[in-house]
């Protein structure tokens, strides 16, 4: 018989439901009454307690829940034949979704008296409020079956777009590191040469000043007087303080001194006049109007001990200068450890513009450091930021020009700004500049990957921090980078 109900409840609900319509109208047995509700008038809300059960007659009614975000979630659609707040009804508790008229409604609403008693005996009508109760029950269980199928799908859909985005990350993460290392070797590549020069530079110095010692030693021992010792220590001291002269003030002490000293040969009166003050004061109280002979000797000896003095400070400089470099480089290797770790950004700006310096020569560099507190950065890193800009600001001048580095900070972050006087930066590309593999470095030949500052942005940008590029309006670019203290 359940078989056959349920085969009639599928076949035509609505015939179902109007023949109870019927028995009920025409009985004095029960209390129950037909009522209407317009479009978006309620049956029973949320939350509720219900005392009645509608059978729907008419019209389409929403289901809907309220999840945790106070979001309207739509749960089915009631139609006529459908039991209206069955589950609330029977069980006693809260009602668990709202029931909304979606459309205008026609229902027969029913206390539990009613409702019992509407399913007792064998009458006609009690089979077809079994009919109605167990088509609704169908119903019920096949959007159950429908919902659980469809979230499966979605699952499974779910799951395959995360495969997906795990793989598309692991591809990402992996073509970003070799960018990276792309980049790194670019720059790299720019810094050899100018490495190599800066370091040849200091150690042919080095090498010239040891072979001019080495030829000199054996004629100040053989020439030296005891008797002098201090007055030619003096001399040695003072070549140890020796500050060059610029080209237009040398030429102007040789020709003074060749007026004085018309004797004298020229090739003397240069290493004389390439004293300084304090010396040459020394050697004219020495030389007199006329130097004689035993002048001359003396003389000879006092540029001596000046010279090596001299030349000894030079092998100090350039030393001091090939350890510098070589601090200087291995602190810029020090992306390879990737720690974070509280900085001072004035010695990572200071160490890149030492490992620049060749590119740097004909550049007027301009340094406005204020006090500022450390950051915890990873020093390697952010140090491959100052290479791209200040890079990139020698390829806009023409590595002839002026650039402006400042250092300076609030409460919150310290700023770092480097400007050049270079063409500036075409305002069609300013939004463009931090696009990976956007260049116009063909433009004149530059050598050019368009990754140095896409890389640059993301090393900020993964320090918590933000970099800003604008034109100038004396002429040039501005790069600003903002790092949080």
């Amino acid at each position: 018989m359940i078989l056959t109900f349920a085969k009639n409840w599928l076949q035509d609900p609505t015939r179902i439901t109007r023949q109870i319509a019927e028995y009920l109208e025409h009985s004095t047995e029960f209390a129950s009454e037909v009522v209407t509700r317009d479009k978006d008038e309620k049956f029973v809300l949320e939350g509720e307690l219900n005392d009645s059960v509608y059978i729907l007659l008419e019209g389409t009614v929403q289901l809907s829940k309220t999840d945790p975000n106070g979001r309207t979630i739509v749960i089915d659609w009631l139609r006529p034949g459908a039991l209206v707040g069955l589950i609330s009804f029977v069980t006693g508790e809260p009602v668990l979704t709202s029931a909304i008229a979606a459309a205008p409604c026609q229902a027969i609403r029913m206390n539990e008296t009613d409702f019992m008693n509407l399913q007792k005996g064998k009458s006609k009508v009690a089979q077809l409020a079994q009919q109605l109760i167990i088509g609704n029950l169908i119903d019920r269980y096949h959007h159950v079956v429908s919902v659980h199928v469809e979230l499966e799908s979605i699952n499974a859909t779910l799951e395959k777009e995360r495969n997906h985005l795990r793989e598309a990350l692991k591809q990402l993460e992996e073509t970003q590191h070799r960018l990276i290392s792309q980049e790194k070797m670019a720059t790299l590549g720019q810094l050899v040469a100018g490495i190599a020069h800066e370091i040849n530079n200091p150690a042919a110095a080095m090498l010239r000043s040891s072979d001019n010692l080495l030829g000199y030693l054996p004629r100040i021992i053989h020439k030296a007087d005891p008797t002098q010792e201090h007055f030619f220590l003096d001399f040695f001291e003072a070549g140890l303080r020796r500050k060059l002269r610029n080209s237009d003030e040398q030429r102007k002490k040789l020709r003074e001194w060749e007026s004085d000293y018309p004797d004298l040969p020229r090739s003397l009166l240069r290493k004389i006049t390439s004293m300084n003050d304090e010396a040459l004061d020394v050697v004219r109280k020495m030389l007199g109007d006329r130097p004689g002979n035993l002048e001359r000797d003396r003389l000879e000896n006092v540029i001596l001990f000046y010279e090596i003095g001299y030349f000894l400070k030079n092998l100090q400089s350039s030393t001091r200068r090939i350890g510098e470099i070589v601090s200087s480089l291995k602190s810029y290797s020090r992306q390879d450890k990737g720690k974070y770790e509280n900085t001072d950004i004035r010695d990572g700006l200071n160490d890149t513009l030492l490992l620049l310096s060749n590119r740097l020569k004909k550049i007027d560099v301009i340094l406005n450091f204020s006090d500022i507190p450390s950051v915890n950065v990873i020093s390697g890193e952010i140090n491959q930021v100052w290479t791209n800009i200040i890079i990139n600001a020698c390829d806009a001048m023409q590595d002839r020009g002026e650039l402006i580095i400042s250092c300076d900070h609030d409460e919150r972050n310290v700023r770092v700004s480097i400007r050049d006087n270079g063409p500036g930066i075409n305002p069609a590309y300013l939004h463009e500049i931090f696009r990976p593999n956007f260049t116009t470095k063909q433009k004149n030949s530059s050598f050019g990957l368009g990754l140095g500052l896409a890389i640059s942005q993301q090393i900020i940008q993964k320090h918590g921090g933000r970099i800003k590029a604008r034109n100038v309006g004396q002429g040039g670019a501005e790069f600003t980078v903002y790092l949080p203290i």
